[in-house]
């Protein structure tokens, strides 16, 4: 893998790396110590990982980014880190990490949000797929949902409704669905 092609995985996944972070609680390291330490996590799991596996990256990545953290913590508290040393860099090497390499681009695009974006519209297909034909048509126009959003006027004047029927229907199917709650 590129130079490019591994700073990108890194830029992109640094949200992650924070997620992770917040996680732990430490009174010896702050939550922006614990970041960095789960940033050179990152750094080393973009050193390894190799695309064609067919892993996702953020899935190869979380063990190393936890493991810094972990070991970051145990070294300031006195016990043992669990690294293997295959994974350490040598005393000495010449890492051309800088903070310039790992900062977050927000505009960049998240690796993983197509897939995110994906099952969150397989689950509100699903969900949506509950309700009668009246209440998706109402609920599709009125969130905008594989269609341009509506208003309940113009989704009557659409449905032949009067704007108040759309309201009373687009409350029950609301209430349908907050019934069904998320799936877990």
């Amino acid at each position: 893998m590129e130079k490019s092609e591994r700073d990108a995985l890194i830029t992109a996944n640094m949200g992650y790396v924070v997620t992770l972070a917040r996680q732990y609680k430490s009174e010896l390291l702050s939550t922006d110590d614990l970041i960095s330490e789960g940033s050179i996590g990152l750094m080393k799991a973009a050193e390894k990982f190799d695309p064609s596996r067919g892993k996702p990256f953020v899935t190869f990545a979380a063990p190393f980014i936890r493991r810094s953290i972990e070991n970051a913590i145990s070294h300031l508290s006195g016990e043992v880190p669990v690294m293997s040393t295959d994974e350490s860099l040598p005393i000495g090497s010449n890492n051309n990490y800088t903070l310039l390499n790992v900062l977050e681009d927000k505009d960049a695009p998240k690796t993983d949000a197509a897939l995110e974006l994906n099952a969150l519209s397989d689950e509100m297909a699903t969900a949506i797929s509950t309700l009668n034909e009246r209440e998706q048509a109402v609920i599709r126009r009125y969130f905008g949902i594989d269609s341009q959003r509506m208003t309940m006027a113009e989704i009557g004047t659409e449905l032949g409704l009067k704007r108040e029927r759309v309201r009373q229907i687009r409350d029950k199917a609301v209430r349908k669905l907050k019934k069904q709650g998320p799936s877990a």
